[in-house]
């Protein structure tokens, strides 16, 4: 009895440290990375997203943080709930939402007739079907074979007897630079308009009129944001060399340039990315700016085709034997991408981004992004960035053996010694 009383507390002598690592440990384990916002923890940024109320459907839009930390074609984007658990979305980018419908009127100059310095221009509109209203949002000129400038006035009729002011403007050819169209800002069901030419002393005629309803899905201001733009200098070889820096790998869908001074100028300029590749531009690849005695024409703007997250960007504006342009400033307009969320699970939900590894998700919401479009969406807030990053173990109570290999070691020794124990009480006997 007492062989085995000596054994049984030796044992629990032995033991004991085990014991207290063994608690330790459990203890550690329950106190770590579960549930919740801690969940994931592979994904380096979380911002919360911040839906004002109770909706089936919520949509949010990123922010350059998002661009910043996120892979660059955004694979890595997901939303959590305050569990840890994927709530499903779907992404869209604004260029889906850029398609133009024009509904074509032609027309008929039906009467002209000068009045002081002024000529007038009445036509009337041919209906596409009888019975059928006219409706137009945009007025299309054709203009004489030689440079001009004119300021119009425009005016439209249901009848061709009561008038009513449309809108003005300016019609120009300038050396190929040519402005024919009038925008009248809304729908109008007139049958007849009146073209007012001022101060038309060269007695231009205006014979050609077409009459235009352009529908275009007006989500695209919505993905749009503008910002200055961090940029530096260089003149070199008579060209002038700017350097855009694009550090949030934003959408860049156009640059606007800031011209001080006065007079007029033209440039020519090439758009490049970072690794020196060409990047093509919408337009004539031409910056100007004409001044007449009342009127300034001019574009500053450079839209790439395509929107281009590179950076840096490199414009190059070749000057000739001319000084450089005065750049005052540079804005840069950026396209944003919109997640479109079931509003499910427990608030708040985060928008996890960050993860390297992470592959684009595949949700079964994609496949009713039609009936969810007809669906009344919540539009969400993002919150501040935030860097998650599992908690650090607390090694100020902790020792060698309350690791794995302090435990291997503990669990080798006590059977060491209860051998050697048993073996020598045996031997006595």
């Amino acid at each position: 009895m007492r062989v085995k009383s000596s054994a049984a507390i030796l044992l629990l002598t032995v033991l004991s440290p085990f014991a207290l690592f063994s608690g330790q440990h459990l203890s550690a384990s329950a106190g770590g990375v579960t549930g919740g916002a801690d969940t994931h923890p592979e994904w380096k940024y979380s911002k919360v997203i911040a839906l004002p109320g109770q909706t089936p459907y919520g949509e949010l839009y990123l922010d350059p943080e998002v661009y910043a930390g996120a892979a660059g074609d955004l694979r890595d984007l997901r939303i959590v709930d305050n569990t840890g658990t994927f709530i499903p979305f779907y992404k869209e980018s604004s260029e889906e939402f850029s398609e133009e419908q024009l509904t074509t009127y032609s027309a008929t100059l039906i009467h002209s007739a000068k009045k002081d310095a002024n000529t007038l221009f009445d036509y009337k509109v041919t209906p596409l079907a009888e019975n059928v209203d006219v409706q137009g949002n945009r007025l299309e000129f054709g203009l004489p074979d030689v440079n001009f400038l004119l300021h119009t006035q425009l005016l439209g009729s249901y009848d061709g007897v009561a008038w009513e002011p449309l809108a003005d403007g300016d019609l120009y050819s300038v050396n190929g630079r040519v402005q024919s169209s009038i925008e009248l800002g809304a729908s109008y069901k007139y049958g007849y308009y009146r073209l007012i030419a001022e101060n038309n002393a060269a007695n231009l005629t205006f014979p050609s009129l077409t009459l235009l309803r352009s529908t275009r899905v007006t989500h695209t201001d919505h993905f749009k944001q503008q910002q200055d733009a961090a940029y530096e200098i260089r003149q070199k070889d008579r060209q002038t060399e700017i350097i855009v820096q694009n550090p949030d790998r934003l959408n860049i869908s156009g640059l606007q340039l800031e011209i001080g001074g006065s007079g007029s100028f033209t440039r020519q300029f090439e758009l490049f990315d970072g690794e020196g590749r060409l990047l093509p531009v919408t337009g004539s690849g031409e910056l100007y700016r004409l001044d007449f005695k009342d009127t300034e024409i001019a574009s500053t703007a450079i839209i790439p085709a395509i929107a281009v997250s590179a950076s840096p960007l490199r414009l190059v504006i070749y000057n000739q034997d001319d000084a450089p342009l005065p750049v005052e400033g540079l804005k840069l307009e950026y396209l944003l991408d919109r997640l479109v969320f079931a509003a499910e699970g427990g608030q708040p939900l985060r928008l996890l981004y960050g993860n390297a590894e992470a592959a684009a998700p595949q949700y079964d919401i994609v496949n009713f992004k039609d009936y969810i479009a007809g669906e009344g969406k919540m539009l969400a807030g993002l919150g501040a960035a935030e860097l998650r990053q599992a908690p650090a173990a607390d090694t100020s109570q902790t020792s060698w053996f309350q690791g794995q290999t302090g435990f291997n070691i503990v669990i080798i020794a006590v059977s060491l010694l209860l051998i050697l124990f048993l073996a020598r009480k045996l031997g006595r006997k």
